[in-house]
């Protein structure tokens, strides 16, 4: 059989456990042929173009399994400035808003990322505050994560909110009020979707070019799969968009969609949506097997589900539905053979989803038939750590905040979550020594902080658990410094762990004959150079289905 091309002397690390190490591959019609030495590749060689890798490392295509294109370019670029990213105070950030109002007076709205939640060092923001300076035009301030903004009165007007509005989701989506019940202009989680349908209204022609910037990024990182987790608005303009580019030829990564339930009231109905996705937007790069729910919050807003209540309070946060709705959908997902994907930060969310699988599998006399991914699993309960392994439910981590960037800094995390939880959080490697499927991403939902999409980023601080800050400066070591991954991990959850999430393991995630010919080639050598220059990584080549991109 002649091969389209072989490479030779190279260092494959092929995340095939049968062969973990190989000198050579073939490739055939975008497919890996043989893999091995150069012996093994006899059968390939009669007239085949050899090419000498000169000791070049070879990884296997990356997966992204997390993340949120269309969301990103809806939020926005560097093109349409920050000027509040950087604010350390609320007074920096009500003197920012003077001065771009007064730079920009006929503005149809203000909407702009204040960073962190931590800029306001406790206080918040009410609309009486924020009217003094915008009265009549609305004023959108939101937090980097993007689960909870503060408005002024124009906006709460503009989303048809008032003090008899009620809370979709008490404890996870709500709007703070008063004692007396007015609305202060505090909104959290999905109760802030009319605003980001406000500030999110993006021209086809932009959210084509957008997502392509974040597609061409990736694949120039190594990237060649990615799971779409979900863009909370314009959710069917996406995908068609995503179809049209396919369809001409546009689009260079293989995507794996999702239909998201981010409000209760979506719940019924959602199966048949996602039947309805899954029939039209279907192409050859584009597949449906997942579904996807915004399960409980984050811990900086106190929205993450806990089982105990957050330091100092009595709030324990909240989820989207209660738990024998949760039960019932898992079973009816069960029963369509839908996948099923959810952010879960807290470990009262955790608990509550492997409550619900483990319940499932008990009244079904098996396990299911169906791959559960908790993601994000910020905060574990020592009880639920061997229960992935145990209930076969995936646990994927996003890297690049292991070094604390979703927590301040830990002095933040205790004051949140009090001295144990603050340190014993992210816990990647000992889910990962349990013998559990563990799954890596990137979940950044802007394009402001593009650097972060990159998995060698992502494998730079899950490996040394140390924040990469804007000037290049390192953070300290984030604890608990036990759970610094190994590399061998981290590349096992960017590739085949990833494939086995999406049901791709036959095709992709590995260096194996009759998998597709994804490779990353790159001129440094992983495993021996300095760990803290892993972040510079970018690939000699990356080959998607035998063909260099």
């Amino acid at each position: 059989m002649k091969a389209d091309y072989i490479l030779v002397n190279g260092k494959f690390y092929t995340s095939n456990e049968a062969q973990p190490w190989a000198d050579a591959a073939a490739v055939k019609d975008g497919k890996f042929a043989a893999v091995g030495s150069w012996e093994d590749m006899s059968p390939c060689t009669a007239d085949c173009p050899v090419y000498d890798l000169g000791g070049r490392l070879v990884l296997p295509g990356m997966i992204d399994a997390h993340t949120h294109m269309g969301l990103s370019v809806m939020l926005g670029d560097d093109d349409d400035g920050f000027p509040m990213y950087d604010c350390k105070s609320k007074q920096e950030i009500l003197e920012t808003l003077r001065r771009e109002v007064k730079a920009h007076p006929f503005k149809l709205y203000y909407a702009m990322f204040i960073g962190q939640a931590e800029a306001l060092d406790g206080e918040t923001l009410t609309r009486w505050e924020l009217d003094k300076i915008v009265k009549f035009r609305p004023v959108i301030l939101m937090e980097s994560e993007c689960h909870s903004a503060w408005v002024n009165s124009a906006a709460l007007k503009l989303m048809r909110y008032n003090r008899n509005t009620p809370d979709p989701a008490p404890g996870y989506s709500y709007m703070e009020r008063t004692a007396d019940g007015e609305l202060t202009g505090c909104i959290k989680e999905m109760a802030m979707l009319p605003l980001l349908e406000i500030c999110g209204n993006v021209s086809d022609k932009d959210m084509k070019s957008g997502m392509k910037k974040i597609m061409d990024y990736l694949v120039a990182h190594g990237v060649t799969t990615v799971f779409d987790a979900g863009n909370y608005l314009n959710e069917e303009n996406t995908y068609k968009l995503l179809k049209e580019m396919d369809e001409a030829g546009d689009l260079p990564v293989r995507v794996e969609g999702t239909h998201i339930i981010n409000m209760p009231d979506k719940l019924p109905g959602a199966i048949e949506k996602f039947k309805y996705f899954r029939d039209t937007y279907t192409t050859e790069n584009i597949k449906f097997k997942t579904m996807k729910m915004m399960f409980d919050g984050t811990q900086r807003i106190r929205t993450a589900k806990m089982l105990e209540p957050y330091n100092g309070t009595e709030i324990t946060g909240g989820t989207i539905i209660p738990h024998e709705l949760l039960n019932q959908f898992v079973r009816d997902l069960d029963a369509e053979g839908i996948d099923f994907h959810l952010h879960t930060v807290g470990e009262g969310a955790i608990r509550m989803v492997m409550d619900a699988v483990e319940k499932a599998r008990t009244e079904l006399g098996r396990p299911l038939n169906i791959r559960v991914t908790c993601a994000h699993v910020e905060v574990l309960h020592p009880d639920d750590i061997n229960r992935f392994k145990e209930l076969d439910i995936i646990a994927n981590f996003t890297p690049h905040w292991h070094g604390g960037a979703c927590a301040a800094d830990i002095h933040a995390m205790e004051k949140l979550l009090g001295e144990y939880r603050a340190n014993n959080s992210l816990q990647a490697k000992t889910v990962f020594d349990t013998g559990a499927c563990v799954t890596f991403s990137s979940d950044e939902v802007s394009l402001h902080t593009l650097d972060r999409w990159s998995p060698f980023t992502g494998m730079e601080i899950g490996h040394t658990r140390r924040e990469i800050n804007e000037d290049g400066s390192l953070g300290p070591v984030f604890p608990p410094a036990a759970e610094c991954l190994e590399l061998e991990d981290l590349i096992k959850g960017y590739t085949i762990n990833a494939a086995y999430q999406l049901r791709l393991e036959n095709q992709i995630g590995s260096i194996e004959p009759g998998k597709d010919a994804d490779m990353v080639i790159l001129k440094e050598n992983l495993f021996e150079m300095d760990p803290y220059e892993i972040h510079n990584i970018l690939p000699e080549a990356v080959i998607i289905r035998g063909k260099k991109r």
